[in-house]
């Protein structure tokens, strides 16, 4: 009786062998050229991303932070006044109080409750928060304290509607009522933000203050 043997397989041929090399290597470089050029276009916007993450940060900051101004019974809100600087000059600023200042406020001793904050750009320093406890001793002193919520903020815009001729009109300082003495309280404000070539304007809309609310 004759055993029948196996088929034995064929091997790749020395040109099958050469053609797959060849094919592999076209896919590599084909891959590397893809990931090298994604690589590169990510980097190149490495610092627009990093930009648009701060300007969202930094806007969301604020906008918390004045809505805490209108929370509880005792909330006064956010309102458009004259502001004495470190200078000793006036000058229309908002103003808000809260009662815990929190992350805001970097006491050089004990921190302090009920603090007096006030929004302004510094063309050196950026957007920046002047505050003050109102249980401060040396409070009539005109001892500020400074927070930089951040450097790239150039100017505020303050947007109003006037109800006599049913429209909007954005400003670049805020402005007084009719009678010179009082500020008029914008519906809205706009950050201006700008980092070499890089701007951004995102705005907040200002938040109202409702009696007993515990949430804007």
């Amino acid at each position: 009786m004759t055993l029948a043997l196996p088929k034995q397989r064929r091997g790749f041929t020395l040109i099958e062998s050469l053609v797959s090399l060849a094919l592999l290597a076209i896919l590599m470089v084909t891959l590397n050229s893809f990931l090298f050029s994604m690589s590169e276009l990510w980097g190149d916007r490495r610092d627009q991303r990093l930009f648009d993450q701060h300007v969202r940060a930094a806007t969301q900051q604020l906008r918390q932070t004045l809505e805490a101004a209108t929370l509880g019974p005792g909330a006064s809100g956010v309102i458009m006044q004259d502001t004495v600087t470190k200078d000793g000059t006036t000058e229309g600023r908002l103003n808000f109080l809260l009662a815990d200042a929190g992350r805001l406020a970097n006491w050089p001793v004990s921190p302090l409750p009920d603090i007096d904050f006030s929004l302004y750009v510094d063309t050196e320093k950026g957007l920046v928060l002047q505050w003050q406890s109102r249980l401060e001793l040396e409070r009539d002193l005109k001892d500020f304290h400074e927070t930089v919520l951040t450097p790239f903020v150039t100017s505020i815009n303050y947007e109003y509607y006037d109800a006599t001729l049913k429209r909007w009109h954005v400003e670049e300082a805020p402005l007084h009522d009719t009678d010179g003495t009082t500020w008029l309280q914008p519906n809205r404000i706009y950050l201006n933000f700008a980092h070499g070539n890089l701007k951004a304007t995102t705005f907040i809309n200002m938040p109202i203050k409702r009696v007993g609310a515990t949430r804007p």
